[in-house]
């Protein structure tokens, strides 16, 4: 069971980082279970406190990587393992409401229960007084798809309401956006800036669990307590006011009042001559009061060096951060959020790989990347992709670990975003070397492929392959792969049950890294440069970043 750390237990932090750090080499195992093992119960122990950025955990955890990376005789980046990255942390203080409308008759909303909502600039005090609520159905502004929900409407200083997704799966027309396969306008991070670059005073989601493909614990969880962001400029002027979610029965409790309902709105948002509207006597007020808070984050990261082209890398990533502490449990309670699977797992990989590099030697580079902030909005990867310490262009290939199950074995691997890149053509000539294939992401329409680091530099040109394991397992096949999967989303995932187990099966991950170490491998000793395929969205950012002119 967890428990919070307060001031008293300091003492006992402190000693436990030493211990852990001066014991980090000596508790490495020879094998690659035992190694997996070590660092995944130890990142995901109560001692680092679900490892949220700004916090005593999350100073262990960047320490207990870089002293990982040292024992392991890499390189730092620029001289250091710890690449800062200027954060800002808001808390949203109980005196803050949302309240919903209705001719003069009022809802005050039940923070956590009905709605959450917290603000990106960085204020003390944000108000916003009888903002007109407009429904804009799914908020997305696509010129290539021909749509525009805030096509001849004006919503400055007014409240907007968004469905969660886009019309591909609310439809599940293959030719409506990407059908059932959700494109980057479905993500909520998108509908976010839309709405911001619209002029709204406030944006809120609608969450409803299938579309979302989470519960609302997941939303309840995530979205309370600090909120993180990166420290900007304008002090977040750019945002909308408010940034919230609401509970799809909420909403549709609050609109009964209206004259619509919420599957209305839904079918409205759908037809070819939607136009958003007011939900005419319907307004919104809050009043936000926020501690602020600034701090320094850091990325992990380090080299092991090439010998022949030194200047060009393999990449290896995962996110270091998880939500840490949840707020808002029953006393006594676990209110730790360990972060065991999401994603101590994809950073013991990282570190996996690169204890198996420190003992090779390779043409090009390895970098080894633990991107903090991920939780936060993928806040890590972004900085370094915009402020990047070496050229991008010269990336030949990137893999990113993010939550990967606890597994036996699989007869298959699966490749989040599948159809993207080379590197899956790579992968599968690897595969079928054991008799193994390749299984397309299961759940296109949950949008992973843009839900986790690899995405910032997707976006740059950098070919990244995602892939953390199969469902197709040896012994017992899809049936228990998919269960695994679906009981950990449901009950641990943001969640305080996500812990690590000493009965957890980790011949799947072990699987996995072998796999992946082998095609990395040769990619470091080989001159080819994979690319995206012809019809991606991100070849062309590759083909000009690379200028046309290089030998790839």
């Amino acid at each position: 069971m967890g428990m919070k750390i307060n001031k008293n237990h300091l003492f006992l932090l402190v000693l436990a980082s030493l211990i852990i750090l001066s014991s980090c080499s000596e508790s490495l195992s020879d094998t690659t279970d035992g190694r997996l093992r070590y660092w995944i119960s130890t990142l995901a122990s109560d001692d680092f406190e679900g490892r949220a950025p700004g916090t005593e955990g999350g100073k262990l955890t960047k320490n207990f990587i870089s002293k990982t990376f040292q024992d392991l005789n890499l390189e730092p980046l620029n001289g250091n393992y710890l690449l800062e990255v200027p954060a800002s942390e808001i808390t949203l203080k109980d005196s803050s409401y949302l309240t919903l409308s209705f001719r003069g008759n009022d809802r005050k909303m039940v923070t956590g229960k009905e709605v959450v909502f917290w603000t990106k600039q960085a204020r003390e005090y944000r108000k916003i007084r009888d903002s007109e609520v407009v429904f804009v159905g799914y908020g997305i502004v696509a010129p290539e798809y021909n749509w525009n929900d805030y096509e001849d409407i004006d919503v400055r200083g007014k409240t907007v309401v968004i469905l969660v997704n886009d019309p591909g799966f609310a439809s599940g027309k293959l030719r409506l956006f990407n059908g059932r396969s959700m494109t980057y306008y479905g993500r909520w991070t998108y509908k976010f800036e839309e709405a911001a670059r619209q002029g709204a005073a406030a944006a809120i989601i609608v969450h409803e669990e299938e579309p979302a493909a989470y519960p609302w614990s997941v939303v309840e969880n995530s979205w309370q307590g600090p909120q993180l962001d990166l420290q900007r400029e304008d002090l977040g002027a750019d945002r909308t006011v408010l940034e919230g979610w609401i509970r799809d029965i909420t909403l549709d409790e609050v609109l009964n009042f209206t004259g619509f309902n919420y599957q209305s709105l839904k079918e409205i948002a759908l037809e070819k001559t939607f136009s958003a509207f007011p939900l005419r006597g319907l307004t919104l007020n809050s009043e936000i009061h926020n501690k602020v808070r600034y701090l320094q984050s850091h990325n992990v990261a380090a080299i092991k060096r090439g010998f022949k082209r030194p200047d060009e890398y393999i990449l290896f990533m995962a996110h270091w951060d998880h939500i840490g502490i949840v707020d808002g449990l029953a006393p006594n309670a676990d209110n730790i959020a360990n972060g065991a699977v999401d994603n101590a797992t994809g950073i013991a990989a990282v570190m996996e790989f690169a204890k198996r590099f420190s003992d090779v030697k390779t043409d090009r580079s390895i970098m080894f990347l633990a991107l903090t902030l991920e939780e936060s909005g993928l806040l890590g990867s972004e900085y370094f992709a915009k402020y990047p310490p070496i050229e991008l262009s010269n990336v030949v290939a990137g893999f990113n670990y993010d939550a990967v199950l606890p597994t036996g074995l699989t007869k298959d691997m699966v490749v989040i975003g599948y159809g993207a890149s080379e590197l899956e053509d790579i992968l599968e000539q690897e595969l079928d070397k054991f008799g193994r294939y390749i299984n397309p992401d299961p759940s296109p329409e949950k949008g992973f492929f843009y839900r986790s680091d690899h995405i910032s530099f997707a976006k740059r040109g950098v070919p990244v392959l995602y892939s953390g394991g199969g469902f197709d397992l040896v012994d017992g096949g899809k049936e228990a792969g998919y269960q695994i999967l679906q009981q950990y989303q449901m009950d641990a995932y943001h969640g305080v049950a996500d812990e690590y187990d000493k009965s957890w099966n980790l011949d799947g991950l072990n699987q996995t890294i072998d796999v992946i170490f082998n095609i990395s491998n040769e990619l470091a000793n080989s001159s080819q440069w994979p690319n995206w395929y012809e019809d991606n969205e991100f070849k062309s950012i590759r083909d000009l970043s690379r200028n046309m002119n290089k030998d790839y």
